[in-house]
């Protein structure tokens, strides 16, 4: 039975960030890993990667008005396709998505299994992990008119935290990743409490109807690189997030080598 009016602890910090120098491929159930996908890099190799997706997922990619976000959606599935059969040791042709009530997508084959993709401009993100996670990445878009939606997306305090940072485009950013982060995290959505989640730097004791009756929530942000920045939340105080290792992404061999396998 849920209990009402309970409280939750939410962390929010910063996460220093590292690239592993290859791939990563033993079985850490209790490790967090972060996938750093530059789109770009793969826009040649867009037929192979389209191997690894199922027919319904080719017709998904289809539906797509521009090529670029067709694209963007099969090197991401076909990424974490490949992550997932390699991590349980099974074909891509075994890895297969359903929805939960809350339209998070799972892979049933494996429920200790969690992860979240985002994407914006040329890189997206695949977080892996044994808790509910959520990730979101944004372009630090230097002509975004964000002033006149501050008050409907931020707490008085955090408005006043943006501007009077010293790079405000910079913190308005990093607030509004941490709050994506987290109801991608708990499964909420943007909804009426997304303004009510505090996401200044610090430990905060909130209500946790706020975040789905999670007891334990920890979002840190890093950045991609001067134009991009991240947050990554989880559904447990772990602290090994506060340092962040990109885990190296699967090549075109190891796509096909699944695939055939």
């Amino acid at each position: 039975m849920t209990i009402k009016n309970s409280e939750s602890t939410l962390f929010c910090g910063y996460s220093e960030v590292a690239e592993a120098r290859q791939q990563v491929l033993e079985h850490n159930p209790k490790a967090i890993k972060l996938f750093k996908i530059k789109l770009s890099q793969y826009s040649d190799v867009i037929d192979g990667l389209s191997r690894a997706l199922t027919p319904l997922e080719l017709e998904r990619a289809r539906k797509y008005h521009q090529i670029k976000d067709s694209n963007r959606f099969i090197i991401c599935r076909s990424f974490l396709k490949t992550i997932i059969a390699q991590r349980n040791h099974l074909k891509i042709s075994d890895v297969c998505f359903e929805k939960s009530n809350n339209h998070k997508p799972f892979f049933p084959l494996d429920p200790s299994l969690f992860f979240n993709v985002s994407h914006a401009g040329d890189f997206a993100l695949i977080a892996i992990g044994d808790c509910e996670l959520g990730v979101d990445v944004e372009y630090i878009n230097p002509k975004f008119q964000y002033n006149d939606i501050l008050p409907t997306v931020f707490s008085a305090d955090e408005i006043k935290f943006i501007q009077d940072s010293d790079l405000e485009r910079q913190a308005f950013y990093k607030l509004w990743t941490r709050k994506e982060a987290i109801v991608k995290a708990t499964g909420n959505g943007i909804d009426e409490n997304f303004i009510k989640i505090p996401v200044i730097d610090g430990c905060h004791k909130i209500s946790s109807s706020l975040v789905n009756e999670f007891k334990n929530l920890r979002v840190s942000s890093f950045k991609l690189n001067d134009d991009y920045i991240s947050s990554l939340a989880i559904t447990r105080d772990d602290t090994s997030i506060d340092s962040i290792m990109f885990q190296g992404n699967p090549s075109l061999n190891d796509v096909a080598a699944l695939i055939e396998s």
